[in-house]
């Protein structure tokens, strides 16, 4: 599955597919971006990349169910960029909410 990217929707959808494909997984799908996603607003403090991403993401119904026919296993999550790691960080807690089990992101490109 994949973080939806602001800047390269494309190649994290597509890399997250071929993925999927050539190793036998199933894709689920994206996480939504919510209206309180603040897409290249990086940079300050901890606490304030961290408050640009709280709320950024949702999963939305289809993924839901998706995600409820892999409980307990692990995911895989593909984002473009790390720079922080908030963003990595919130999308997994919120797949673990939803009952999943591991969360190993997987990213393009680690800034800094």
């Amino acid at each position: 599955m994949s973080v939806p990217s602001a800047t390269r929707p494309r190649l994290v959808d597509s890399l997250a597919r071929g993925i999927a494909q050539v190793g036998r997984l199933p894709y689920l799908g994206a996480l939504e971006r919510t209206d309180a996603a603040r897409a290249g607003q990086g940079g300050g403090n901890s606490a304030f990349r961290l408050a640009g991403v709280w709320e950024a993401f949702d999963v939305g119904p289809a993924l839901r169910g998706e995600l409820a026919r892999v409980a307990g296993q692990p995911v895989l999550l593909i984002d473009d960029l790390v720079d922080s790691r908030w963003t990595v960080t919130v999308a997994g807690r919120l797949l673990r909410q939803h009952g999943v089990g591991a969360v190993l992101p997987l990213a393009l490109a680690q800034a800094g």
